[in-house]
């Protein structure tokens, strides 16, 4: 049988066999006088079964020494008890397709985030939200505020700034419940909202500012945080015991990424003042 015999009746193209042929999983068979390989019977079965260990999977070059191992058997390189273990072909191929399983599982894990992420990008585009993975109810209280906002430029700017902070948390692990029922609840009261707008208007203001500088408006602002449970939670986070899960469609991610610092996040000295104190008061920092 010509190559392109071969090809058809297995269903792959002469280009992959002579590829296995390069790759050494395949030997080459004996050539006619006119130059042209010829197949027998023996080379269509270990052609066929090459094509179907690499479509499921099996990387070519460790097709080899699975096809070996159904009639290499367990080999010895001794019979006396100090002598090192038996080689088991057959042991070594079984662990090779475990790790190849175990590596198609992750696939499947990531495409299955990927897909769901995906899923939740278009769900929030058909509401007319931004994309990411922040929870609807979140991304919808933020808009509400930012529409009050609308003729502040720089306030609106802030809200920007807020709900790309907001991003990396839901990007870097799931979003804490209990921070994201804070935001709902600012989403849904006037007052909560202003108190939530005169807050984001105080660390502009003293933003670029020395510490020392804009001591009174520091102190109002630790005041308003430590008064206010929705305000505090926003800069305190939740407690492991308040926490719970977010009642949103958004998928789980694992939290396998390191967060980026309070310095990384906030580089502002006076605005980080802020928030050291109010966390200090909260006995979060000591």
């Amino acid at each position: 049988m010509r190559i392109g015999e071969v090809a058809q009746i297995v269903g792959i193209s002469a280009r992959s066999i002579r590829h296995y042929h390069r790759l050494g999983v395949l030997a080459e068979p004996d050539r006619t006088s006119g130059g042209y390989r010829e197949y027998d019977v023996a080379d269509l079965a270990r052609i066929a079964r090459i094509a179907f260990l690499s479509s499921s999977g099996v990387p070519l070059r460790e097709v080899a020494a699975l096809l070996e191992a159904e009639t290499g058997g367990a080999s010895t390189s001794g019979s006396n008890g100090g002598d090192p273990a038996p080689h088991d072909p057959a042991a070594d191929a079984a662990a090779d397709l475990a790790a190849i399983r175990d590596g198609i599982d992750e696939q499947i894990a990531q495409l299955t985030r990927q897909r769901d992420r995906l899923d939740v990008i278009a769900q929030r585009a058909a509401a007319g939200l931004p994309p990411g993975l922040l929870p609807e109810p979140v991304a919808r209280a933020l808009e509400t505020c930012r529409a009050e906002a609308a003729g502040d430029p720089e306030l609106a700017a802030l809200l920007d700034r807020e709900r790309d902070l907001l991003d990396l948390v839901a990007l870097h692990g799931d979003f804490p419940g209990a921070l994201a029922s804070s935001y709902v609840a600012i989403g849904a009261d006037a007052g909560r909202r202003c108190a939530y707008l005169d807050m984001l208007a105080g660390f502009q203001r003293i933003e670029g500012r020395r510490p020392a500088d804009v001591e009174p408006e520091i102190t109002r602002l630790v005041d308003a945080l430590l008064s206010d449970a929705d305000l505090r939670a926003l800069v305190a986070g939740p407690t492991p015991a308040a926490d719970s899960p977010t009642p949103s469609s958004e998928p789980s991610r694992p939290a396998d990424r390191t967060g980026p610092t309070l310095d990384q996040l906030l580089p502002d000295p006076a605005q980080r003042e802020v928030l050291r104190r109010t966390l200090t008061a909260l006995g979060v920092l000591p």
